[in-house]
């Protein structure tokens, strides 16, 4: 069985066909002991070239419907190339601010 990381990642390039793809498990900077709960998503796709950011986290969304009942956090990141082009990068993830990692 594959682990969430890789089932997110293949999901994605499967949809999306992106050009820069980044799944990370970030589960080990939050309290708890679930170690595949809290992700972050870089995505660039020209899929989104006609798409509000809103309409953008909707697809992925709806895409992860069913996945999401074992995630607790999903941060989305989605770019157009041309975005991409001049940001080149996503922002960092904030701190957990419960329980006891800070």
């Amino acid at each position: 069985m594959i682990n969430m990381q890789q089932h997110l990642t293949e999901q994605l390039k499967t949809a999306l066909s992106p050009s820069y793809l980044e799944v990370i498990n970030e589960s080990h900077n939050h309290s708890g002991s679930a170690s595949e709960s809290h992700f972050k998503l870089i995505v660039v796709s020209d899929y989104f070239n006609d798409l509000k950011l809103i309409e953008r986290h909707r697809f992925i969304n709806r895409l992860f419907k069913e996945e999401m009942s074992h995630i607790h956090a999903l941060a989305m990141h989605t770019y157009t190339s041309d975005e991409w082009q001049m940001k080149n990068d996503a922002p960092d993830s904030p701190k957990c601010t419960g329980g006891s990692k800070s």
